[in-house]
């Protein structure tokens, strides 16, 4: 069956998801979120179906997370409505990945970036590749790491959880695999193969198959990189105005070691927006009590509510993604204007609709 954007078609037991939107690196939009759970539904009722391999339509992208440009224009226009359905079908679809009673294979080749990663950590099965990119870049728009991201970085240590979710840092296939955020690592020229292999085989072969194309990953370059890591974001600065703490201490480590880590850190500390940064730290404070991936797109829609009411996701999109100026003035502009009870009247669900 083909929808706009993505296609769904059976091979023996197997049923293949296939992201089919280029130009947008698979964005996934309401239309093909929608499409997907309804899919989904089907294939969880029909016996036939054993497994479901899910992939981009080509190697650049597995997706890149949510149609922030069509959500960038509904806000504009203050279609607050639109906005509310287009969050409830993408974090369903999520859900529905999430909840689905057979084994979902993610094959995240290329960029799985946003609500692509979250696709990916919802399914039985992430795998990665050599040209894995993998992200939570939100707080770059005035948006915050969603998909269910306070459960699977929360998976993490907490200093790499923060690391990730408030700077952007983009990493690879082999820190995925060191993380746990991925279940095998292969070689991207096999890939299709690989796809190929699960869409041929019986369900109970699917472990088999995978191992069967496994690779090395080599070193996890986040390795290297995890005594500046802890030294930054490490609990002992996460105390009252913590981001700011972080972001000074990232500063005076690139000042005086010349240390190429910290200061990309202190340059996202100190441009993405404070909101967004102070919702996800509230988030990774929370973490604990955050039960599951359905607990966490309960939350993320009422947040995602929230933010997008603000005038810092507009300007984020703006500076970032439309004019690409990167001059994003923010709404207050310093984290330490940020105070808990502006984090307090996000949180707040009065008057908002349940997932």
């Amino acid at each position: 069956m083909q929808q706009d954007h993505i296609s769904f078609s059976t091979h023996g037991r197997a049923g293949l998801v296939l992201l089919d939107r280029p130009r947008a690196l698979n964005a996934l939009s309401a239309e093909m979120a929608a499409a997907l759970r309804d899919q989904l539904d089907l294939w969880a009722a029909d016996s036939a179906i054993g497994h479901v391999v899910m992939a981009g339509s080509e190697p650049r992208a597995f997706c890149a997370g949510g149609d922030v440009r069509d959500l960038h224009a509904i806000a504009e226009n203050g279609e607050f409505a639109r906005m509310k359905t287009h969050f409830k079908a993408e974090y369903r679809s999520h859900l529905a990945v999430y909840e689905f009673p057979k084994p979902i294979i993610s094959l995240a080749d290329g960029i799985t970036m946003g609500g692509g990663a979250g696709l990916m950590q919802c399914s039985t099965h992430a795998i990665v590749s050599d040209t894995t990119r993998f992200a939570m870049p939100e707080s770059a728009i005035g948006l915050f790491p969603d998909a269910g991201a306070s459960v699977f970085l929360g998976r993490c240590q907490r200093p790499v959880a923060l690391f990730l979710g408030l700077t952007g840092h983009i990493i690879g296939g082999a820190d995925c695999l060191m993380l746990g955020l991925a279940n095998a690592m292969v070689p991207a020229d096999s890939m299709t193969a690989l796809r190929q292999a699960l869409l041929d085989c019986d369900s109970a072969d699917i472990d088999s198959v995978i191992d069967s194309f496994r690779a090395d990953p080599g070193a996890a370059p986040l390795q290297a990189q995890r005594a500046t890591i802890d030294h930054i974001f490490g609990d002992h600065v996460f105390t009252g105005q913590g981001i700011a703490a972080m972001r000074d201490r990232a500063g005076d480590l690139a000042r005086l070691k010349g240390n190429s880590l910290a200061e990309a850190i202190h340059t996202a500390l100190s441009t993405r927006c404070p909101m967004s940064m102070h919702v996800f730290a509230r988030l990774v404070e929370m973490g604990p009590g955050i039960a599951d991936i359905p607990a966490a797109l309960a939350l993320d829609y009422h947040l995602a509510i929230r933010m997008t009411e603000r005038p810092d996701f507009r300007e984020g999109v703006r500076a970032v993604l439309i004019e690409k100026s990167n001059d994003a003035v923010w709404q207050p502009s310093r984290l330490e204007d940020v105070t808990d009870s502006m984090i307090d009247a996000v949180f707040d669900p009065a008057g908002l609709p349940d997932l």
